[in-house]
């Protein structure tokens, strides 16, 4: 019975040690958690083709502004004025000069360090064009080059949506976008990025995921928890902790006294 009356205290005296380290570092743990705090709402909104064109399947649930994708200017909202308005005279007048010049006549590119990397297509009346660029033949230099001229170019919508498109299972896609996109919704305690450009699912399905205008409430319950674990906690842990050393005895038996007491036998009865 001695070694289990012994043992069985220790391990309370342990047990309590950690509850008390535990009580103490509550606040820590629970602003990790970040519980108590508003969360951050997505949703999703499927994106189709529509003749020529790309759209939203339900125009009206997105937020105003909200692009289907950052590669396609003036889809899916206003887009950025002067470059729409560009694009729409551009289309209207079929091609205009630059100051690039080739030395082949057959040249449909150009060196991708003089190109602004916003957007490679541009929808206009529902319609999809893809930014590009043309040799004029017809304009060649003194020196035998040839100027280049941009334009648009018809745009299949299939293959640009699956091209513009993410694969739900990329590695760099956050968890809650990925989430949001298979199941219609997500939230998330700390904001993410979320890309501009849709999602392709397994079934071959495309969802813009966004993010709601402001933050919905933590569930029920949880602000008065985090209180708890902030302010009362601590104080529990650290009551625990004083009584806990109440009950730690510390002695020490010095060696030169344990010589004394027990003597050297061989030497004992000696005349």
């Amino acid at each position: 019975m001695g070694p289990l009356n012994s043992v069985a205290p220790f391990h309370r005296d342990l047990a309590l040690a950690v509850l008390a380290v535990a009580l103490l570092t509550a606040p820590l743990w629970a602003a990790t958690l970040s519980l108590g705090e508003p969360v951050t709402e997505y949703d999703r909104v499927e994106v189709t083709t529509d003749g020529d064109g790309v759209a939203y399947a339900d125009p009206d649930a997105v937020p105003p502004e909200t692009p289907i994708s950052e590669s396609i200017e003036c889809a899916g909202w206003g887009g950025d004025v002067r470059a729409c308005s560009f694009e729409e005279h551009l289309l209207e007048v079929d091609s205009l000069p630059t100051s690039l010049y080739s030395t082949n006549p057959n040249s449909t590119s150009v060196p991708w360090t003089l190109t602004a990397d916003y957007y490679d297509y541009v929808q206009l009346d529902d319609r999809l064009y893809e930014v590009a660029y043309e040799t004029n033949a017809s304009a060649q230099r003194s020196d035998g080059m040839y100027r280049v001229d941009i334009t648009l170019e018809p745009a299949d919508p299939d293959d640009v949506l699956r091209w513009e498109s993410i694969d739900v299972d990329d590695a760099d896609l956050p968890s809650v976008v990925a989430d949001t996109a298979r199941d219609g919704s997500g939230t998330s305690r700390d904001a993410v990025d979320v890309p501009e450009s849709p999602i392709e699912l397994e079934d071959g399905t495309y969802y813009r995921v966004y993010q709601e205008r402001g933050e919905r409430d933590p569930p029920t319950g949880e602000r008065p928890l985090s209180a708890a674990l902030t302010f009362v906690s601590p104080v529990v842990g650290l009551i625990v902790l004083v009584r806990l050393s109440r009950r730690v005895e510390i002695s020490y038996v010095g060696a030169g006294e344990n010589d004394d007491d027990t003597g050297d036998p061989s030497t004992e009865n000696q005349p």
